[in-house]
Formats: structure tokens, sequence, C-alpha cells
């Protein structure tokens, strides 16, 4: 009897920033293989260490109540917001800089938040320019999810992740 071909197997790559090593974020780029082929991509961004995890967890939960309250979030290159009841992604700041985001109230330091959502958005951008490029679902845990098609332009359709509106 032969050796039997797994049925699946998945491949997942971290994509890093460009030139910079990610300090608070993670982005894991991974694809399931099957007997009838490869699936779709997935681009799913999360923090990374102790402390990183709890300043994106309180930072998320105030994000999630500016949505439920009609809000919307900047998150550097991209913007989320409900529009008719259904959560949206598109592209907001061309030119990212700390004037692009929504800041949470946290205990901590500006300086602190800045380099933590730059390095959020530098990431989130790029996995959307991937997905936009082979097509895939990118999540932002705690946040939002969206499935891009190939070639597809924003605004996208989103789905909150782990939480409910």
């Amino acid at each position: 009897m032969g050796m039997r071909t797994p049925y699946w197997l998945p491949i997942v790559a971290l994509l890093t920033l460009p030139g910079a090593f990610a300090e608070d974020w993670r982005l894991t780029q991974s694809q399931t293989l099957s007997q009838a082929g490869a699936r779709e991509w997935r681009y799913t961004l999360s923090p990374t260490g102790k402390e990183a995890q709890e300043l994106w967890r309180r930072l998320s939960e105030q994000y999630r109540d500016h949505l439920r309250a009609g809000y919307r979030v900047d998150l550097g290159a991209w913007r989320v917001y409900f529009l008719g009841g259904r959560l949206r992604v598109e592209p907001h700041c061309p030119a990212v800089n700390p004037a692009c985001f929504t800041f949470g109230a946290l205990p901590v330091p500006k300086e602190r938040q800045d380099r933590f959502l730059l390095e959020l958005s530098q990431l989130l951008d790029l996995a959307l320019t991937q997905a936009r490029t082979k097509g895939g679902v990118v999540l932002l845990s705690r946040l939002f999810r969206l499935e891009v098609p190939r070639g597809a332009h924003p605004p996208y359709p989103a789905t909150p992740s782990g939480w409910r509106p």
C-alpha cells in the first residue's frame, strides 16, 4: 500500500514590515491546500506579547463602542464604520501620520499609542494590498473580518469579529 497524501496542508508565512522590525503586531499569511486544490489566502493581524495584547484588548473595546454608537474608527490608511447597518472598510489617510488615528482613552503615553497604531496601519495596508492582489480574507483580531475578491476595489464590506454590534 502506497503512502497516503495528506488531505490538507496549511501553509503559513509571516509577513513583516519592509525594512522594519514589527514589535507589537504580527501579520500571518496562510493558505490551506487540499486534494481539491489551494483555498483562499487568509491574512491575520494580531498583537504580539502580553503588553501589546492588553493594549489592543482595551483599545479594540473602545473602538467597538465607537462603532456601536455610529462613529467611525480611523486606523491610519483605513477607516472602519457602519453604513446602513453594515460594517465597511475604506481608504482614509494617504499620508499616514498620528492625526489619522482614533486614539483611545488609555493610561499609556501618546507616543506609545502612536507607535502601536502606526505599525497596525502599515500591516493592515500590507494585508489588504496582498488580499487585493491574490484574493482572500483579512482578519483584524477583535475588530473585523473581510473578504477581498482578487482585484476588488474598496470600500470593502466587513463583518464584526469577536463582538456583536
